[in-house]
């Protein structure tokens, strides 16, 4: 037998695709990526405060000489990071940290907030550390 084919009029078109799932799927793509650069631009932009007490700083604030090594109040960003390296003979208070005599100390701040108390490494004997 001889293919035959049978037409009965014209072939419809096919039905337009929605371009919603589409848009939507562009859009949910560019809030990721934008998710992902606030991300990375707040780890980049994170910036390291880096305090070495040398060896006879307590001596020295002992003797009533003017040391200075952070100020009164120590304004940093949510994930900033302090660092105190300790090479004095004692222990020293930065606050709520601890320093221990050849000790590092390594605080990344996670939340915003204010922590207050005393420091060994300010003439005034406090420290008021307020995370932005």
């Amino acid at each position: 037998m001889p293919n035959a084919t049978r037409s009965d009029g014209p072939t419809p078109s096919p039905r337009p695709r929605s371009r919603w799932p589409s848009a939507v799927l562009v859009l949910l793509l560019l809030a990721g990526v934008g998710t992902v650069g606030l991300a990375v631009r707040a780890t980049f932009g994170a910036e390291e405060i880096r305090v070495e007490v040398a060896t006879g700083t307590a001596e020295r604030l002992a003797a009533g000489e003017p040391v200075e090594l952070l100020p009164r109040t120590l304004e940093v960003q949510v994930g900033d990071r302090l660092e105190i390296v300790n090479h004095d003979s004692v222990t020293h208070e930065v606050g709520p940290y601890v320093v221990a005599p050849g000790q590092t100390l390594r605080q990344t701040f996670t939340t915003a907030g204010v922590l207050e108390g005393a420091c060994t490494l300010h003439p005034s004997g406090a420290i008021r550390i307020v995370v932005h």
